[in-house]
């Protein structure tokens, strides 16, 4: 296995939380803060729109209502870009509204979720689409590594 490989191979997934409620996108931090997964958070629409566009995250979360670019403007905006296109968006609301259940359907989203959602309904949904791999399973590979 060459240099590239090697960094691809031990290269965290990433997954972007876009919310314009802080204690969301702390919420899903913290409850990830275990696995071997790296959380980048966004604020607003646009910010989510720009940080899918440079770092490529392998999951987004999203909400539907958020300033500066509503979820589904910013997936519209994602599955028109081939860049973004493929990358798995997960829609996570408190609306419950029967035109934004009938809008999300329309999307081309992974999943649809009702807040407030427990982890254990939302784990399942992102580990269809990421690996969660606990953080002590690398540590102890790496301790049996070094020990060969």
């Amino acid at each position: 296995m060459n240099a590239a490989d090697e960094l691809a191979a031990s290269k965290w997934p990433t997954l972007l939380c876009i919310d314009d409620d802080p204690q969301i996108s702390e919420g899903i931090r913290l409850r990830l803060r275990d696995y071997q997964v790296d959380v980048l958070s966004a604020y607003h629409g646009m910010h989510g729109f720009w940080l899918a566009m440079t770092e490529r995250p392998d999951l987004i979360i999203t909400d539907m209502r958020m300033p500066q670019g509503q979820g589904d403007y910013v997936v519209e905006a994602l599955r028109s870009n081939s860049d973004t296109r493929q990358i798995p968006v997960i829609v996570l609301t408190g609306q419950r509204s029967s035109d934004v259940v009938q809008k999300v359907r329309q999307l081309d989203v992974q999943a649809f979720l009702m807040k407030p959602v427990r982890f254990d309904q939302l784990r399942p949904v992102i580990e269809q689409h990421i690996a969660l791999r606990k953080r002590a399973e690398e540590w102890m590979a790496d301790v049996e590594a070094m020990s060969e």
